[in-house]
C-alpha cells in the first residue's frame, strides 16, 4: 500500500530526490551457476506455446510479519479457510503449492485441511521455512535472524531437514519445491537443497534489494526460470513481480529503474510517499502478482506487459492468512474476503479464459523443462564441429 503528497503542495523537491543517480549500478560478477546473480545463459529454454501459470500459497502460521518474530505464534487457523480458494482453483483445474511452514506440517488444525486435497492430488506440498519457529530453535530471535541466509548454513540445513521430515510424515509426500520465509535466500541453499532431495527454489523476488531490512539483494535476479547450482541440477521459479510505468519501458535500462526505485523507497522518501507519487503519475511502480492488494486491472495490465517482453512463466502468488479476515492487512473483513476471492477467480478466468493460458505445478513446469533441456540443440554437424548447445541447454540432465 501506498500514500502520496498533494500534487499542488510548493515546496521544492527535496535534495536527495534530485541527485538520484541515473546510471545503472556495478554489475557483480556472473557465477553460471549462481542464484542471485546469475547468468542469462542459466534461462530455462521454453520452446513457444501459451503462457503458463503456477499458483503458490505461502500456507503458514499467523504472525505480524513486522515483527517481533515469537517462538508462541503458531496459530494456523487460517488454514481451513483454504477451501474456499481451492473450490475455485478447481474449476478451472488449478493444481496450487501449497508452502508449509512448520506450524502447518506439524499440528492437525494445519495440515488436516489440506492431506485431503494431496489425496485427491489436486495439489503440490512444498516446504516454507520460518526460522524463528523451525527446531532447532538455537538462534536469538530479531530481524535479521528471521531471513534464514544470515544463519550458519548447518542450522538452515537442520531446520529444513526438520520442516521436510514433519511434512513427509503428515502428508505422506516428500516436497522437492522450497520457498524461504521473508524470501530469505542465499547462495548456500543450491547445497542445502541438493542435500534434502529438493529439485526447485521459489524465493527469488526480481529486481529488489531488501539488504535494508537484514533481507537478500535480489537486483540481478532473473524474471523467468533458471537453472542453478553446480552442473544445473536446480530450477529457480521467481516470483512474478515487475516494474511498470513510463520509466520501466524504453525509458530506462532496466537496471536504471531499479536503482531509482530503491533509492525511492529509503526511509526519507518512503516517509514521504514518493513512490505513491510516482504510481499514480504513472512512472513507476513495483506490481507483484498478487490478490494481495493488487487490484484486477493492475494484474491484467502486469500480465500483458510481461507477455510483451517474452515472458511465458507466470506465478501467482498469496498468504494463507490472507483468507482469514483480520490476519493481513490485505482482508479485515468478510466483505473484503469476498473482494479477494473474486479478484482470484477473476484473474483466472482472465490468464486461462481470455489468454489461453495453461495452468501448472511446479514439478510439472520442471518436468517440461527438462525435456526442453534433453532436446534443445542447434543446427547439426558439418565442417565447422559438433552440435551446439543452445543457451539454457545442457548435454546431460540431472534427475
Amino acid at each position: 500500500m501506498s500514500g502520496g503528497i498533494p500534487l499542488s503542495c510548493e515546496r521544492p523537491a527535496p535534495p536527495l530526490l534530485e541527485k538520484v543517480e541515473m546510471s545503472p549500478p556495478r554489475l557483480p560478477a556472473r557465477d553460471e551457476s549462481a542464484l542471485l546473480t546469475p547468468a542469462e545463459r542459466q534461462v530455462a529454454a521454453l520452446s513457444a506455446g501459451p503462457p503458463i501459470l503456477i499458483v503458490a500459497v505461502d500456507t503458514e502460521a499467523e504472525f505480524d510479519w513486522n515483527g517481533p518474530f515469537l517462538r508462541t505464534h503458531t496459530a494456523v487457523g487460517n488454514v481451513r479457510q483454504q477451501t474456499l480458494a481451492q473450490d475455485i482453483f478447481d474449476r478451472f483445474g488449478v493444481r496450487p503449492v501449497y508452502l508449509v511452514d512448520y506450524a502447518v506440517a506439524t499440528q492437525p488444525e494445519g495440515y488436516g485441511p489440506l492431506r485431503e486435497i494431496v489425496q485427491s492430488a489436486r495439489c503440490e506440498i512444498g516446504a516454507h521455512l520460518h526460522p524463528w519457529i523451525t527446531p532447532p530453535l538455537a538462534e536469538a530471535l530479531g530481524d535479521r535472524t528471521s531471513f534464514s541466509h544470515n544463519l550458519p548454513a548447518r542450522l538452515q540445513q537442520e531446520k529444513l531437514a526438520r520442516l521436510t521430515e514433519a511434512i513427509t510424515a503428515n502428508f505422506g509426500t516428500r516436497p522437492v519445491s522450497y520457498r524461504a520465509g521473508r524470501y530469505g535466500v542465499g547462495e548456500e541453499i543450491a547445497e542445502i537443497l541438493q542435500s534434502l532431495d529438493y529439485r526447485i527454489d521459489m524465493s527469488v523476488q526480481p529486481g529488489i534489494d531488501m539488504r535494508r531490512l537484514h533481507g537478500p539483494d535480489f537486483r540481478w535476479g532473473l524474471d523467468r526460470p533458471y537453472w542453478f547450482g553446480r552442473g544445473w541440477p536446480l530450477l529457480e521459479i521467481p516470483a512474478t513481480p515487475s516494474y511498470v510505468g513510463l520509466l520501466a519501458g524504453a525509458a530506462l535500462p532496466k537496471a536504471a529503474a531499479i536503482q531509482l526505485y530503491d533509492r525511492l523507497s529509503r526511509p526519507r522518501l518512503d516517509r514521504m510517499h514518493i513512490r505513491g507519487l510516482f504510481a499514480r503519475l504513472g512512472l513507476l511502480e513495483w506490481t507483484p502478482l498478487s490478490p494481495e492488494g493488487v487490484a484486477q486491472g493492475e494484474l491484467r495490465r502486469l500480465t500483458q506487459t510481461l507477455l510483451s517482453r517474452g515472458n511465458r512463466a507466470f506465478v501467482f502468488s498469496y498468504h494463507s492468512s490472507s483468507l482469514l479476515p483480520g490476519s493481513t492487512e490485505y482482508v479485515r473483513s468478510p466483505s473484503e474476503l469476498s473482494r479477494f476471492l473474486h479478484t482470484i477467480e477473476s484473474y483466472l478466468e482472465f490468464f486461462i479464459g481470455e489468454l489461453g493460458g495453461v495452468p501448472m505445478t511446479p514439478g510439472e513446469l520442471r518436468a517440461a523443462l527438462l525435456r526442453e533441456r534433453e532436446l534443445c540443440v542447434l543446427g547439426a554437424p558439418d565442417d565447422r564441429g559438433p552440435l551446439v548447445a543452445a543457451p539454457g541447454c545442457r548435454d546431460r540432465v540431472g534427475d
